[in-house]
């Protein structure tokens, strides 16, 4: 089977997932959780500011404590946010010619797949939108009904979303044919999940990204005129 692999933050929109669940939350009362959140970041943000580490490091950290935002919320609540930053503030960003990919391989009858750090149950509301029903997110706690504050690892990024990508495929038991099947990814970090593929594909790419694909002649998607 033919796979289209789907990033979504800087893939199928230019909004950040983190940002729009940070207007929300501060919108609806979390201004002492979105303090913590940002006090936490200092210490994880340091080695990336003084360039000791990759940026992934620190992305994960901001994935991880995003959670802390959510804490004590029902996953009523939290579904209402996800439908917020999903509907009001990610999609309003949508780039509509990798949607258009998108389109293209369902309607060739590929397996579309789109891995995330998004949280679980949000990447299910951009799913629904889509159609897409293989959904590939980073995990969060939940307890007695109320979101804990934490995520269940891994943080779906890098060298984790491309194992999970594998055992979720495992799981269902398909056999891809990995030379015909294509990714599209944004980031450096997506480098891992797109050099599996045949046809991987740039988007609007980051600049370590973007020289890596001309490096390898990756194709590079930036402009409605090239879906």
């Amino acid at each position: 089977m033919i796979v289209a692999l789907f990033d979504a933050d800087g893939t199928l929109y230019s909004a950040q997932y983190g940002r729009g669940l940070m207007r929300y939350a501060l919108a609806h009362g979390r201004r002492l959780h979105a303090a913590a959140y940002f006090v936490s970041l200092v210490p994880a943000s340091l080695p990336s500011a003084l360039k000791i580490t990759h940026n992934e490091r620190f992305d994960r950290a901001t994935i991880a404590r995003l959670a802390w935002l959510l804490r004590g919320w029902n996953e009523a609540q939290g579904l209402r946010a996800f439908e917020w930053v999903t509907d009001e503030y990610l999609l309003s960003t949508r780039r509509e010619h990798v949607i258009a990919r998108l389109r293209s391989h369902q309607a060739k009858g590929h397996l579309v797949i789109i891995a995330s750090g998004t949280f679980t149950p949000s990447l299910q509301v951009l799913g629904d939108r889509f159609g897409v029903t293989d959904l590939i997110g980073t995990e969060i706690e939940i307890r007695n009904g109320c979101y804990t504050g934490r995520i269940i690892p891994p943080v779906i990024k890098g060298v984790d979303k491309l194992s999970q990508i594998r055992a979720h495929l495992s799981q269902r038991g398909v056999q891809v044919d990995w030379s015909a099947s294509c990714a599209y990814g944004d980031s450096y970090s997506d480098r891992e999940f797109m050099q599996q593929v045949g046809h991987p594909v740039a988007v609007h790419p980051e600049d370590k990204l973007r020289v890596l694909a001309l490096a390898r002649g990756w194709e590079i998607l930036e402009s409605e005129t090239t879906a």
